[in-house]
């Protein structure tokens, strides 16, 4: 068992859809749809004490996201999460002193443009 595990992890955001248009804006008034967003779809990992790991992937991958929900700032919409063996977003004040996280940074170029990484020390 790892010091983090995380097991089919799912992170949706539902926001409001705007019409276009003066129309649209009066239609909105009476009309509210909703879309939904993935932001992190299915991810399981586990994370051993000792263990040295890189997070690593383009802009809007969902890194800052996973890193939200294994603090507890965020909740996930499904799967399971434990850090110390504690669901962060349920048990956040015993982790809150053990964890550190930083920034994403620049790390590196890719073809395509820059790579970002986020870390989480525990």
């Amino acid at each position: 068992m790892g010091i983090i595990e995380v097991s089919g992890i799912t992170k949706t955001y539902r926001h409001y859809r705007r019409f276009p248009g003066v129309v649209g804006s009066i239609r909105s008034l009476v009309t509210r749809q909703y879309a939904e967003e993935a932001a992190v779809q299915n991810i399981s990992f586990s994370i051993a004490e000792g263990e040295a790991v890189g997070y690593l992937g383009p802009n809007g991958a969902g890194k800052s996201t996973m890193i939200k929900m294994m603090t507890g700032i965020l909740v996930p919409t499904s799967g399971d999460i434990r850090v110390l063996g504690n669901v962060p977003h349920e048990e956040r004040r015993p982790d809150r002193r053990r964890l550190r996280t930083a920034q994403p940074t620049v790390v590196g170029l890719a073809r395509d443009g820059f790579v970002r990484a986020s870390s989480l020390c525990v």
